[in-house]
């Protein structure tokens, strides 16, 4: 079975969260900075070049969320960082409650709920995330609290 490995982060300053954002379908889509990385790609450097940063440092490991999909088993790898360099713009800084309402309106739950419990308080660090089912609820070590 095919893999594939992505990343997202969450970078603060102060308690604003960069979020990036795409049009999909004519909505426009919020998310925390990653994406997938290529073969041989640094992991934290796709989180850098979305961020708008020169470079990225890991602070820690937020979760792993994990799930199959169309023959493919991903494993999304989540990190808070601190942004190198200036900043070049890109993205938009929200205040933390701003970022949990954006977020919680993405549809993919491998994405959204690892993202929504970290900021929220509900997950501690190192959380795993796995979905046997893309539409079932999943198996979190430690358990996360509920909404």
């Amino acid at each position: 079975m095919e893999q594939q490995l992505a990343v997202g982060a969450v970078v603060r300053r102060g308690r604003d969260v960069l979020l990036v954002s795409e049009d999909v379908d004519a909505e426009t889509v919020w998310a925390l900075p990653g994406g997938a990385v290529g073969a041989g790609e640094p992991l934290l450097e796709r989180v850098a070049r979305e961020a708008g940063f020169a470079a990225v440092t890991g602070e820690r490991m937020l979760w792993v969320a994990r799930y199959t999909a169309g023959g493919v088993r991903y494993e999304t790898l989540g990190f808070e960082v601190t942004g190198v360099g200036a900043h070049d713009g890109s993205g938009e800084w929200v205040h933390l409650t701003e970022a949990v309402r954006r977020l919680e309106r993405m549809w993919f739950a491998p994405i959204r709920e690892p993202a929504v419990a970290y900021l929220t308080g509900r997950a501690r660090v190192a959380t795993l995330w796995t979905w046997a089912e893309l539409d079932a609820e999943p198996v979190t070590v430690p358990a996360v609290r509920p909404a």
